[in-house]
């Protein structure tokens, strides 16, 4: 009772189908997909848990100028317990012909709305006035950055998602920056696509976190495609989870997808895992036979 230790949470929107919410993480994915394409995503996290994370995220991006800009905006929502984070972000993406690829360089902006709801807690001593109102809500601004490469066969990504970083200080009463390194979370992503046969293909990926406070985190992934239409993947999440996923791609704009997280941690005894849905649209898509697009 008279020691303290800290603790250390996620502070960045995780999803398990990153690959086709690219906005997410970099934006520099921005008009990537040579259409314009439009996605929704819907994650509980930890189901049964007061207070798990609940994300929603919207996102649409399209190339302009001749295919060498792509524009993207993103909107998410991101709840865990009392505290509630919304965020917009404009994304900027300057494509250049690189060898047998694309090569993008990614900026974006925008402003983070921070809230916290203190007083929907159930509290023992009523007379608690750290818990007698909720945080003022703040608004700030925040940035991102990153750079993608890709090819018919493979991509690779870096990017750093969100720039600047806000804590609650409990003594000053507000949102202040942190100039802490360690709250930085630079990523990186990869994967290549092999062709099986004419209807088979594989296609393994990962995407790598880094914070000075907890280290390295890897998803690493793959996905058996069958005649570009149906995709089932299964993915480790180190030190976290089991994931296992399902596409459908009815049409060749329409892409429904599906994931399911296997809770691997110390709090898998107290929910029965996470569930994440997914439906993405590209308008005006061009089918391209010889060259189909796998990521």
């Amino acid at each position: 009772m008279i020691c303290g230790k800290q603790m250390t949470g996620q502070h960045t929107p995780l999803t398990s189908q990153y690959l086709f919410n690219g906005l997410v993480i970099n934006p520099a994915y921005a008009g990537s997909r040579d259409a314009l394409a439009a996605n929704l995503t819907y994650r509980h996290q930890w189901a049964g848990l007061d207070g798990a994370p609940v994300t929603q995220i919207a996102s649409i991006h399209a190339p302009v100028a001749r295919r060498k800009v792509g524009l993207g905006l993103l909107l998410y929502n991101d709840k865990i317990g009392v505290s509630q984070e919304t965020g917009l972000f404009s994304n900027y993406a300057y494509r250049v012909r690189f060898r047998n690829g694309k090569l993008s360089f990614g900026l974006g902006a925008g402003l983070t709305f921070l809230r916290s709801q203190w007083s929907t807690l159930a509290i023992q001593q009523t007379s608690d006035i750290s818990f007698a109102s909720d945080t003022r809500s703040a608004i700030r601004p925040n940035f991102s950055t990153g750079a993608f490469y890709y090819t018919k066969n493979w991509f690779v990504g870096v990017s750093a998602p969100f720039l600047i970083v806000h804590r609650y200080s409990v003594n000053n009463d507000g949102w202040k920056l942190s100039d802490s390194r360690g709250d930085l979370q630079p990523m990186l992503t990869g994967g290549y696509v092999f062709e099986l046969s004419r209807e088979v293909k594989l296609k393994p990926s990962t995407l790598v976190r880094y914070r000075t406070a907890t280290g390295v985190q890897a998803d690493l992934s793959t996905n058996l495609i069958y005649q570009d239409r149906i995709w089932l993947g299964a993915s480790y999440r180190s030190g976290d989870a089991f994931v296992a996923s399902l596409e459908v791609l009815p049409t060749p704009q329409w892409r429904l997808g599906y994931a399911y997280d296997l809770g691997m941690s110390k709090l898998r005894a107290a929910h029965f895992g996470s569930h994440e849905v997914m439906l993405q649209y590209e308008f005006g898509y061009r089918i391209r036979v010889k060259d189909p697009r796998s990521f």
